[in-house]
C-alpha cells in the first residue's frame, strides 16, 4: 500500500469515527471561533447540512459563546470537564437549551483546535423528570410493599399505602375506592393522601355505564378491568366532569388501576400527577403491581378480621360462660359452708395461699383464675363424709381414712362435667397425690401430675398444719414448712413449690389468712368437747 493509499484509508477511518459519534459534536478553531469541522448530529440538531457548518463563525448558531466567555471557561474547568449551559439558535431561528462540552484547545498543522459537543438541555431535564418519576414509583412501590407487610387494619392499609405514594414524590394525590354495589355502582373512597387531597372532597364518581360521571376513567377501569391513565387533564374528553376541579387542585395527568379483593368485590388504585404524561412503562407496570397486591393484603386482612371478630365474639361467649361457672362454685362452695363452715373457711384460705404462691413463680392471670377455681373446691366431696368423722377429735381408724380419701372422687363426679376453661375437676382430684407415686386416688407420680394440682398440695398442708383443726390446736407455720420441705426432700412434693413457699414465709413477711369467727367458734366448741 502507498502512502497515499495510506493516508486516504486513514482519512476515511477517521472520518466514520467522526460521524458515528453518539453526540452532535464540531471540531472549533478557539481563536476564529470558526467551526472547522461537524457531524450529522449537530447539522440534525440545528437544521443545517453539516458541510454547510463549516467555515460559519460558532456565535451564529451559539450566540453567547463568545471569545471572553470561552477564556473565563477554560481558567475555571470543573471536575468533569468544560461544561456551559447556553442556547443554541437553529437554522429556523428558533431556540434550544443547550449544555456544551469542550476539550482543551489543541494544536494541530499550525492552528489551536478544540472540539466541543451539544446536548440537548431540554430532552434531558425531560429524561431525568421522566427517571425521576420511575424513581419515586418505585420507592413508593417499595414503601407500600412494606405497609402490607406490616399493616394491622385494612383501614390503616390503605391509608398508610396512599401515604407511602405520595410522601416526597411528585405525585400530587393518591386514593383508594371501593366499587358500591349494583345498579350505582358508586365509587366509595376509603382511603386518600397527598397535597391535592381536596380534590377528593364530596367528589362523585361512578362505574355504572348509564350515567355520566361513570363514563371517566374509574368507570371504565372497572368495567373494562384495565389500567386508564389520562395523559392531559385539560384536553382528554373522559375528565370532563371533573377537569375544572383537577386543574385548580394542579392535576394534569391520572391513571386509575382496577384489582379485586377477594371474589365480589373491587377497588381501584388512583394515583394523580402533576406533570403531564408522567405514567411511563415502568411507573405504569410499578402502579399495576402494587394494584394487585393491595387487593391481596386487603382481602388477607379482612379474612383476619372477620377471624378476629370471631374470636372475639367466641371470648365473650366463654367469659360469659365462665362467669356463670364462678357463680355455679360460688354456690357449691356455699353449701358446703352451710353444712361445715370450717372446712369452707379452710378452701378460701387455701386457694389464697396457692394463687399468691403460684403468683411468686410467675403464673398469668388466666392459670391463676383456674388454679383458684379449683382451690375453692378442692374439698367439695367432703359433703359425702360423716359429720362425725371430719370432726372426729382422735385419729380415724383405717376404715374410717379410706371413707375420708373418697372425697376426691365423689368431687371429682361433681365437677368433671362443667366445661371449665381450666382443669379444674383434675386439679382438684389430684392435691393429695404425690411425685413419687404414693399418693391417691390414682397413684400418679411426676409429671402425670397437673402443675395446678402441685401447687394445691402445698397449699394445702401448709394451712392444714398452720392452723387450728377440729381435732387439734394449730402447730404453727414453721412446723408446716418444716413438714413441706420433708416430704420434699422425699420426692413427694414438688422441691421449687415447695423452695418458693418457704421463700414467701421466711424472707418475704408472708401471713396465713386469718380464720372467721365462725370457723373459730366450729373449732373451739370440739375442742372444747374433748378437753
Amino acid at each position: 500500500m502507498t502512502d497515499k493509499a495510506r493516508t486516504q484509508d486513514s482519512a476515511s477511518w477517521s472520518n466514520a469515527r467522526w460521524e458515528h459519534l453518539p453526540v452532535a459534536a464540531a471540531v472549533l478553531d478557539a481563536d476564529a471561533l470558526v467551526i472547522v469541522e461537524s457531524n450529522q448530529l449537530l447539522g440534525a440538531m440545528t437544521g443545517y447540512a453539516p458541510e454547510a457548518l463549516v467555515g460559519v463563525e460558532v456565535q451564529s448558531i451559539l450566540p453567547e459563546l463568545g471569545r471572553a466567555r470561552l477564556e473565563l471557561a477554560f481558567q475555571s474547568p470543573s471536575e468533569n470537564g468544560i461544561t456551559l449551559r447556553l442556547s443554541l439558535t437553529k437554522r429556523d431561528e428558533s431556540q434550544i437549551p443547550v449544555w456544551l462540552v469542550l476539550s482543551r484547545p489543541y494544536a494541530f498543522e499550525g492552528r489551536r483546535l478544540l472540539v466541543f459537543e451539544v446536548r440537548n438541555a431540554a430532552r434531558e431535564q425531560d429524561m431525568e423528570e421522566r427517571l425521576a418519576a420511575k424513581r419515586w414509583a418505585l420507592r413508593a412501590y417499595a414503601a407500600a410493599a412494606l405497609t402490607l407487610v406490616r399493616a394491622q387494619s385494612s383501614e390503616t392499609l390503605l391509608q398508610q399505602i396512599c401515604e407511602a405514594i405520595t410522601q416526597d414524590s411528585p405525585f400530587l394525590l393518591a386514593s383508594v375506592a371501593v366499587v358500591g354495589p349494583a345498579p350505582e355502582y358508586r365509587l366509595e373512597i376509603q382511603a386518600k393522601a397527598g397535597t391535592a387531597v381536596g380534590y377528593m372532597d364530596g367528589i362523585e364518581i361512578s362505574a355504572a355505564a348509564g350515567v355520566e360521571k361513570g363514563q371517566g376513567p374509574g368507570g371504565e377501569a372497572f368495567r373494562t378491568q384495565r389500567s386508564q391513565i389520562v395523559s392531559d387533564v385539560a384536553t382528554d374528553p373522559m375528565y370532563g366532569p371533573w377537569r375544572e376541579r383537577a386543574l385548580r387542585h394542579g392535576i394534569h395527568c391520572t391513571m386509575t388501576v382496577p384489582f379485586s379483593i377477594g371474589p365480589n368485590q373491587n377497588g381501584l388504585l388512583g394515583v394523580y400527577s402533576a406533570n403531564r404524561n408522567a405514567f411511563g412503562q415502568v411507573v405504569y407496570e410499578a402502579f399495576e403491581h402494587l394494584a394487585q397486591e393491595i387487593g391481596v393484603g386487603l382481602h388477607a386482612l379482612r379474612q383476619r378480621e372477620q377471624m378476629e371478630q370471631v374470636r372475639q365474639e367466641r371470648e365473650a361467649a366463654q367469659q360469659q360462660l365462665t362467669e356463670a361457672m364462678v357463680a355455679a362454685v360460688g354456690a357449691i362452695a356455699g353449701a358446703v359452708e352451710v353444712g361445715d363452715p370450717f372446712t369452707a373457711g379452710h378452701q378460701r384460705r387455701v386457694a389464697k395461699v396457692a394463687c399468691d404462691l403460684a403468683a411468686a413463680m410467675g403464673w398469668n392471670a388466666q392459670q391463676l383464675r383456674g388454679l383458684r377455681m379449683a382451690a375453692m373446691v378442692h374439698d367439695i366431696g367432703k359433703l359425702a363424709v360423716p359429720q362425725e368423722i371430719l370432726n372426729k377429735p382422735g385419729r380415724l381408724t383405717p376404715e374410717e381414712f379410706e371413707r375420708v380419701k373418697l372425697h376426691v372422687e365423689v368431687g371429682y363426679q361433681i365437677l368433671k362435667d362443667i366445661p371449665f376453661p381450666w382443669p379444674v375437676a383434675e386439679t382438684m382430684r389430684q392435691h393429695h397425690e404425690k411425685l413419687d407415686g404414693t399418693g391417691y386416688p390414682q397413684g400418679l407420680n411426676g409429671d402425670a401430675i397437673l402443675p395446678g394440682a402441685r401447687v394445691l398440695a402445698v397449699a394445702d398442708i401448709v394451712e392444714s398444719m398452720a392452723c387450728e383443726r377440729p381435732y387439734r390446736r394449730a402447730l404453727g407455720v414453721e412446723a408446716a414448712l418444716e413438714e413441706v420441705e420433708s416430704l420434699a426432700a422425699l420426692g413427694k412434693l414438688d422441691a421449687e413449690v415447695v423452695r418458693v413457699c418457704a421463700k414467701m414465709f421466711r424472707e418475704q413477711g408472708y401471713v396465713l389468712p386469718r380464720a372467721g369467727d365462725e370457723e373459730l367458734l366450729h373449732a373451739k366448741k370440739i375442742l372444747g368437747k374433748t378437753g
